[in-house]
């Protein structure tokens, strides 16, 4: 059978979007060190071809903890018999915030120190300058040594568990030993900490300054400067050669995949969509689980009803009326300070409702005060489904309130968005498998009930975060419409397919948050959850990929066994063509007939799916 893709055609990417995807890369090399520049950012820096460092950057964060966009001006390397040096200028821009950096990295045989000197063109208020260190999320489990500021240490430890609070607090230098090399990373302009960024899905640990014990946000005055810097210093060296085969490893040829499809992995979960503005616009999506509807009561708590929530009734009737083309549920969402007084206004929907929640609109949190007068309410008021108690945020607040969190709930709920801290594409895409991190954590805290996921978006909906107060619209991501996420959607479910986990929302349903426009017509990520939508609870069949590094953290394959036979979905989240050699259990081999047999051609950042009848995939038995 033929490879479908998603995308009707292969789109004109505009400018922005392929400085996205494809940023400008530039490649260090310097006796044993490697490291890559990568638009502003120092990334996956290696001693030997064994990474170490994920990566080095600078950053601004504005008082709501916003990050104005940088952009590199200029970049110089030099290098000579004593080492490489690369210096790089870097203006960030937006949120009213103007501010120019310079940076530096100096790599010597022993050593790789990075500077910075950041000056503000204007005043402004900030909650964080300098510099930031990623540290692998391979480093789980790794023994660290902590050195203090006042000359002490603390023995300490990567977490496994996605640790709620800084692991490593009040940071001079961190001590570690990888395959007989001994790092030592120095810190010098301020005091750093780290922090589990696995709470925000994100693929590292962090270390940063300044502490957040101190206050912010800070006023920066016009002209004030920041200067920082660290230093990773390697106690031996390796031989040449390992840098050499790394090098040459990841500047190969074409890429080709195999891809072994094995046994009964999971279920196909329950897929949902997001109401949004405009629920109506998206065609009908047969098995479709629910339709998701956030209630936000009025910031100020008052509106012509006097409650905050006049607009309620109208957003419910639009999200059950989509709700019913598809013959989906209705899952609601109310944001409100009084959740038992809300009651009266979600009323006239409790009884066809599937999932109910309420969270607190300043912790973001189910609260526990007024958790069984709500509860009690709502099945008085006829609601008969599933009470969800957790966070409409990140995982972070679930992950920090859980003592908090109603342990009577039928189930728990977190959102997800992957660019809590960073837009690079790369970043987007290792954020995938910290979602499956994420959720066997809130397994975990949810003690045996069931975990529904959502929303799923690529941008925050919401500020969780702001010290201003301010309620901005959510911003769209140009990529939204792109075949580039349906890719990372289709690697998000299968990172999500897991015992335990109930449900998955994802997107809006129409507009520039939506997977549909505004005449109705599907994106490539909504023809995808279109697809597996109506592939609820099938079963999802293991794949052993035989791959580079790059090409196994590229490539997605979920194959769905169903009655009408095998469907195999594949994304490729890489800049680079990938042939895919598939195996399957039955002797059936899977190509798109215009290549070798077993083989399909994946283009750049694109999703499709191959389909086998069942007379040629036989189930087992």
């Amino acid at each position: 059978m033929s490879f479908q893709p998603l995308a009707d055609t292969q789109p004109v990417l505009s400018a922005s979007v392929q400085a996205r995807l494809a940023p400008p890369l530039r490649v260090l090399s310097a006796g044993p060190w490697t490291a890559r520049l990568v638009g502003d950012e120092l990334a996956h820096i290696s001693y030997a071809g064994r990474p170490v460092l994920r990566a080095v950057k600078a950053v601004v964060r504005d008082q709501d903890w916003r990050t104005p966009q940088p952009s590199v001006r200029s970049i110089e390397i030099t290098q000579d018999d004593d080492g490489l040096h690369a210096r790089w200028t870097v203006a960030f821009a937006g949120y009213g915030v103007e501010y120019g950096a310079v940076l530096s990295a100096v790599f010597t045989p022993a050593t790789v120190e990075i500077s910075f000197e950041g000056t503000a063109a204007h005043a402004f208020r900030s909650n964080r300058i300098g510099l930031v260190v990623l540290h692998p999320p391979a480093d789980t489990g790794k023994d660290i040594t902590v050195e203090h500021p006042d000359g002490g240490s603390t023995a300490a430890q990567f977490p496994g568990d996605i640790s709620p609070h800084q692991p490593f607090m009040d940071i001079a230098a961190l001590e570690w030993a990888d395959a007989g090399t001994a790092f030592r990373l120095s810190f010098t302009g301020d005091v750093f900490e780290t922090e589990d960024q696995r709470n925000w899905t994100d693929a590292s640990f962090k270390t940063y300054s300044t502490p957040l014990s101190r206050p912010f946000p800070v006023d920066v005055a016009a002209g004030g400067t920041v200067r920082q810097s660290v230093l990773l210093e390697a106690a031996t060296l390796e031989p040449q050669e390992a840098v050499e085969a790394a090098a040459a490893a990841d500047a190969r040829g074409p890429r080709v995949v195999t891809a072994h499809i094995g046994g009964e992995s999971g279920r196909v979960p329950a897929l949902a969509v997001v109401a949004g503005p405009q629920p109506g616009r998206l065609p009908a999506i047969p098995g479709l689980d629910a339709v998701l509807v956030e209630l936000v009561e009025d910031s100020e708590g008052i509106d012509s009803s006097g409650s905050g929530r006049s607009g309620w009734a109208a957003q419910l009737h639009a999200a059950a009326a989509a709700a019913a083309v598809h013959g989906a549920g209705l899952d609601i969402r109310a944001v409100t300070a009084d959740p038992a007084g809300a009651v009266a206004d979600l009323a006239p929907y409790l009884a066809e409702a599937k999932r109910l929640a309420v969270f607190h609109p300043a912790s973001h949190v189910t609260e526990p005060d007024g958790w069984q007068e709500f509860k009690a309410s709502a099945r008085v008021a006829g609601f008969s489904g599933i009470l969800l108690a957790g966070t409409r945020a990140h995982f972070t607040e679930l992950n920090r309130d859980s003592s908090r969190t109603p342990s009577d709930s039928d189930a728990l709920t977190f959102s997800i968005t992957p660019q809590m801290h960073s837009t690079e594409a790369a970043h987007i895409i290792e954020s995938v498998p910290m979602q499956r991190v994420a959720a066997r954590n809130a397994l975990r805290l949810a003690g045996g009930r069931p975990v529904h996921v959502g929303p799923v978006t690529l941008l925050p909906r919401f500020n969780a975060v702001a010290t201003s107060g301010d309620d901005a619209e959510a911003e769209a991501d140009e990529l939204q419409d792109q075949p580039f996420t349906a890719a990372w959607m289709l690697a998000s479910i299968r990172a999500l397919t897991l015992d335990g986990l109930a449900s998955v929302s994802y997107f809006e349903a129409s507009g520039p948050r939506g997977i549909s426009d505004a005449g109705g017509r599907l994106s490539p990520a909504g023809e995808l959850l279109k697809q597996l939508a109506a592939l609820r609870d099938s079963v999802v069949l293991a794949v052993d990929v035989e791959a580079g590094p790059a090409e196994a953290d590229a490539v997605t394959l979920y194959p769905v066994r169903s009655p009408e036979g095998l469907v195999i979905f594949a994304g490729n989240l890489s800049g680079a063509a990938v042939a895919v050699d598939v195996r399957l259990p039955h002797g059936v081999n899977a190509g798109d007939g215009d290549t070798a047999p077993g083989r399909l051609a994946l283009g750049p950042w694109s999703a499709g799916v191959v389909r086998f009848p069942a007379a040629d995939f036989p189930a087992p038995g």
